[in-house]
């Protein structure tokens, strides 16, 4: 497998062997290398220092459940700290294809130009894409399959990316070639557009190289193993049938679903946006419609959705449960078509709906637009296509909002909005929040399945710890982790696949070992960025406020928090 480093200034290229224990660098793995040891941590994240790695896991194209994830990482913009965000699509398994474990995106490019960079057969092309500026991730799509076909995969950026908003993320090609599976967290998009710019990136979905795999039939029965589990585990049964957002109505109960800017936990028309009224309404529309389907080839889980229109053409997919919650209930929202609209538009800009979402409700409460007023909320979402005033507010996320609205109710940490989980009603996954280096992001260790007391902050900080071990060396792996609820219990399946497919001798205490390295990489780099403990923090508001109707506030201590990592550091 092989790295391939881009020069954006001078269009240089350049291929380097892995070898050896580095095969072991996948995903989040591979992303935090390149950052923590090539990308000054007091470097602007705009600037020419930064650099983008896209990088598969340790198991694309081999037919593992959930095993394309792509990982994107950079010096946020965002949180100024290390960040990696993940997508699905068929990437990944497009570059494993090409015999490619990363893309490195360096320097930074002529602020007039603008390209797409067409990857194949050990060669890389720059082509002039300033046609293209402007044009969202679905338009752009369309023009390179006319031009290039759809033998390609894409990641690209929309206008969001091109304007350099902090709430922008990066757009990847799904198996039935829609430019929708969004790697969004951190302002990751801004990097690609604005500083490195580059539209695109064409990758052919067809190649002849495959992994090591050196015991086929070894690996091929720790793959069984692992893909069996999945399949015959009740979690992902019901995800299958609806998807995310059968989320929905389990926070509800908790009250920690997000309402009208993080004020309440629950919401009126929780009923109306769940995850069976979803179901109901794609089974009752018919048409192009699906309440399941995989974002990748292989996926046993196939949580994914296809929302219809009223007459049964596609309005947005997928609709998953942050985009629900946070540009539904958190903006007094409760209809699924008006939902699927603003997350339809929010993709094609290529904006992280979660920290649009925040921005949103944050200008709510700013009185620039009212809660529950669909029309208002569109106009400002469609104010980004021309880099508006209210559309650049919006854009750069919720952090950039409250402090230029003089707004006190800001749910960030390290400035990147909280998705769908009130900490106060959820403190697991608040604890996630404050002390994962990635900002408010749930992703790297959700506790809300916990089977036990989440208003009782006792043990949390324990849970939530063993989480984010098990989230970080699925992320190293590149498997979504959508699959944990199935597999984290019996962690020998990872293990044989990995010692199968790379001819290893790992333990299950090594590849968490693996793990935590990882993050205490990350929260070193962190703290060189200037993002040390007193930045693992839940807002105040938080401890302040009692969250209606359970009237919970944040009551882990910093003392807690401070502690949860000191074995380690």
């Amino acid at each position: 497998m092989k790295l391939l480093r881009i020069n954006v200034a001078d269009q240089s290229y350049g291929y380097e062997e892995l070898t050896g224990d580095d095969l072991l660098l996948g995903g989040r793995g591979l992303t935090n290398k390149i950052i923590t040891e090539e990308i000054p941590a007091g470097c602007d994240a705009m600037g020419r220092h930064n650099k983008m790695i896209f990088a598969t896991g340790l198991m694309p194209a081999t037919a593992v459940s959930s095993g394309g994830r792509l990982s994107i990482g950079c010096k946020s913009p965002l949180t100024g700290g290390v960040k990696e965000a993940n997508s699905g699509g068929i990437v990944a398994d497009s570059m494993a294809k090409q015999g490619l474990r990363g893309i490195i995106l360096e320097e930074k490019a002529d602020k007039d130009s603008l390209w797409v960079i067409k990857i194949e057969n050990d060669t890389v092309e720059f082509i002039d894409g300033k046609e293209y500026s402007g044009l969202g991730n679905f338009a752009l799509a369309k023009k390179l399959f006319e031009k290039y076909s759809e033998d390609y995969a894409i990641i690209s950026v929309g206008p969001a990316g091109e304007y350099g908003m902090m709430g922008s993320g990066i757009a990847n090609t799904d198996m039935f070639s829609r430019q929708s599976r969004m790697a969004a967290r951190g302002g990751i998009g801004a990097v690609m557009g604005e500083v490195k710019r580059v539209k695109a990136i064409l990758i052919p979905r067809k190649g002849k190289s495959e992994l090591p795999n050196r015991n086929k039939e070894a690996f091929k029965k720790a793959r069984v193993a692992f893909n069996t589990c999945i399949a015959t585990s009740d979690r992902p049964k019901a995800m299958k049938k609806y998807g995310t957002a059968d989320t929905v109505m389990p926070v509800q109960k908790l009250g920690g679903l997000p309402t009208r800017n993080f004020s309440e936990g629950t919401f009126e028309k929780a009923e109306d946006i769940s995850g069976e009224a979803l179901y109901e309404l794609i089974q009752k529309r018919g048409g192009c419609g699906r309440s399941w389907e995989p974002c990748m080839p292989g996926c046993i889980v196939q949580c994914s959705n296809v929302v219809p229109k009223a007459n049964g053409e596609e309005l947005v997919a997928p609709l998953e449960y942050e985009t629900i919650a946070l540009m539904g209930s958190n903006l007094g929202l409760g209809s699924l078509d008006e939902i699927g609209e603003l997350n339809y538009i929010a993709n094609d800009l290529g904006l992280d709906t979660i920290e649009l979402g925040g921005a949103l409700g944050v200008m709510a409460e700013a009185g620039l637009v009212e809660f529950g007023d669909f029309e208002g909320f569109k106009a400002i979402v469609n104010d980004v296509y021309t880099g508006g005033m209210q559309g650049r507010i919006a854009g750069n996320g919720a952090g950039h909002a409250g402090t230029l609205l003089g707004v006190r109710r800001v749910p960030t940490v390290k400035n990147q909005t909280m998705s769908a989980y009130d900490p106060r009603s959820v403190k697991g996954t608040g604890i996630t929040y404050a002390t994962t280096p990635m900002g408010a992001d749930h992703t790297a260790g959700l506790t809300v399945f916990v089977p036990r007391d989440h208003h009782d902050k006792e043990g949390w900080v324990e849970i939530s710890r063993n989480i984010q071990i098990t989230r970080a060396l699925y992320d190293i792996a590149g498997i979504c982790a959508f699959v944990t609820s199935a597999t984290a219990m019996q962690p020998e399946l990872l293990r044989d696949m990995v010692n199968t497919l790379y001819d290893r001798e790992e333990t299950i205490e090594s590849l968490n070992q693996m793990a935590i390295d990882l993050m205490m990489s990350e929260r070193a780099y962190n703290v060189k960025c200037g993002l040390g403990k007193s930045t693992d923090r839940i807002p105040e508001f938080m401890k302040e406020e009692k969250l209606p109707p359970f009237n919970v506030v944040w009551d882990v201590t910093d003392e807690e928090i401070d502690a949860m990592w000191e074995d380690q550091e």
